[in-house]
């Protein structure tokens, strides 16, 4: 069975306010541990990769925080240390995600000269003004620059994340960031709906009413342009994910195809499986524990009710959704067996429909897909 990795880098130069992954911005004296880091990052892969050292690597990504912030000799660290317990080649796809302030052509090279071949720039936005309210360090000018270095670079897998429904954005403003986007012609983009996260400076600015948000029925006018827009040139292959054939996220497929993941560094989830159990796995969100060595946050083994949820809610993000002969070979049971009520709930309100290979969402039950999806939980 193939396993995909990710590598957790926490470093930003900022905190966006949006933001709730782990991370750790400049101003505090732990960004300056980055060698330090690398170090047990790297002292987590040789205690825990041995137990995994003989299955494959489907892909590898290192995420963030921001990892382009790191010199590519800590990137090559990194790289040596997976090596010395995994096996790939040069057509497995290895991703990391960069901030277009932190990239020059020169590091652009030297990541790809290291085996990288995917790169994922969060640019956002292509408009100053709302780069400014999530707090990103780049400006629309210095995001386009990237994704020219990118190509020059030898990069031709190319992914671009994109916000809408940001607050005091309109319809028009979106719609000139995605025609921006669809005329530079990369072969992936990622368009995510802004979601307040609790935790986040932006959580509280938005209790207080200091930031407001569109109303929900122009956040599902942006949802719908987008998909008919995008799919004249891309294929919608997953609710917020777009792409050119060929070019869909090999690592993210994995995830929401129920496939086995490894984890390192903090705050990273690891998910794996046996005959007999499913296991997940995060690591602590503090760094100074993890520096010491204390790596995991809490483990637990999935219940099989819960289990067969996840497998569900994952899928139906998907273009395939719930596909009945991989449920069943997952789970030795039928789909329409287990979740029948929720089967015939959702098809007869019009959200889910049934195709040759299973169940997934209709145009308009992607509009809703929170909820179904999360009718299959227990």
């Amino acid at each position: 069975m193939s396993l995909s990795l990710y590598l957790h880098i926490p470093f930003c130069e900022v905190k966006c306010g949006y933001c709730d992954f782990f991370s750790v911005a400049r101003g505090f004296g732990d960004f300056d541990l980055q060698e330090q880091y690398v170090d047990a990052l790297i002292r987590e892969i040789d205690q825990r990769a041995p137990a995994f050292s003989k299955r494959s690597i489907l892909s590898i990504f290192f995420g963030g925080g921001t990892p382009s912030l790191l010199e590519p000799c800590l990137i090559e660290r990194i790289f040596s240390s997976l090596q010395r317990h995994f096996l790939w080649d040069a057509k497995t796809e290895i991703t990391l995600e960069s901030n277009p302030k932190t990239v020059s052509l020169e590091k652009l090279s030297a990541f790809r000269s290291l085996g990288v071949n995917r790169l994922s720039i969060g640019v956002q936005s292509f408009q100053d003004r709302f780069l400014k309210t999530l707090g990103r360090i780049h400006t629309g000018e210095e995001a386009m620059r990237t994704i020219g270095d990118a190509r020059e670079a030898g990069f031709e897998n190319i992914n671009f994340d994109l916000i809408y429904a940001l607050p005091a954005q309109t319809f028009e403003d979106w719609r000139s960031d995605l025609e921006k986007a669809l005329s530079l012609e990369t072969p992936h983009i990622s368009a995510y709906h802004l979601t307040i996260e609790e935790g986040t400076s932006f959580a509280s600015l938005y209790k207080k009413g200091k930031i407001g948000l569109p109303a929900e029925e122009e956040g599902i006018r942006c949802l719908t342009w987008t998909r008919e827009r995008c799919q004249a040139r891309m294929e919608p292959y997953e609710i917020s994910n777009f792409s050119r054939a060929g070019f869909e996220s090999v690592h993210n497929r994995n995830y929401w195809h129920y496939g086995e993941y490894l984890g390192f560094g903090t705050a990273a989830a690891s998910f794996v499986k046996t005959d007999r159990e499913r296991t997940r796995q995060n690591n602590v969100r503090d760094l100074k524990k993890y520096l010491e060595g204390s790596w995991i946050g809490f483990a637990e083994t999935i219940d099989l009710p819960t289990a067969m949820g996840e497998f569900c809610m994952l899928g139906l993000r998907t273009r395939e959704g719930i596909r009945n002969e991989a449920f069943q070979k997952e789970f030795g049971i039928s789909l329409s067996e287990v979740f029948p009520k929720q089967i015939s709930h959702w098809t007869q309100r019009g959200w889910i429909e049934s195709y040759a290979e299973g169940w997934r969402l209709t145009e308009e039950g992607i509009l809703f897909a929170d909820e179904a999806a999360a009718s299959f939980l227990p």
